[in-house]
């Protein structure tokens, strides 16, 4: 089969960009964020006192609602934050102030790549994203429950 000049171009430019982010290494300490289903994550890479790098993510998922919003999904929130302690790669919990909140970490021997954290960032993220789909759920029913009781 024969490739196209665009597509071997192209294949070029996608092995270049392969190898540049594998060759170059992260500078440590390093922070990022985003938002993965309206919720901000925050990441942070730093080096452990042994020589290997931790990356850590975590997450606010957002308040638990009063029991006067609605105690219906105050206990379902509730029991996906005690499910959430056995979830791979990452742990739920509550702060001190009722806010839901997921942590991940991964250790790599010596300093990765931009790519290898971006990768480990969104494997956590993946991992977590049962329970921020459940988290959105919950959310619009306090939200349908609150309109509810403005409208009788």
């Amino acid at each position: 089969m024969a490739v196209s000049a665009g597509q071997d171009d192209l294949q070029g430019v996608e092995r270049t960009v392969s190898r540049l982010l594998a060759s170059h290494q992260m500078p440590l300490p390093a922070t990022f964020s985003y938002e993965f289903l309206g919720m901000p994550f925050d990441v942070g890479v730093r080096r452990d006192p042994e020589g290997s790098v931790q990356l850590v993510v975590r997450g606010r998922l957002g308040n638990l609602p009063y029991s006067a919003e609605s105690v219906d999904v105050r206990n379902l929130l509730n029991s996906v934050v005690d499910a959430g302690h056995s979830l791979p790669l990452a742990e739920i919990s509550l702060d001190r102030k009722q806010a839901i909140v997921v942590q991940g970490a991964m250790t790599f021997p010596s300093v990765p790549s931009p790519a290898t954290i971006a990768a480990g960032a969104a494997a956590i993220t993946v991992a977590v994203k049962p329970v921020c789909e459940l988290v959105v759920k919950c959310r619009a029913m306090t939200d349908q429950h609150t309109a509810w009781q403005q409208s009788a």
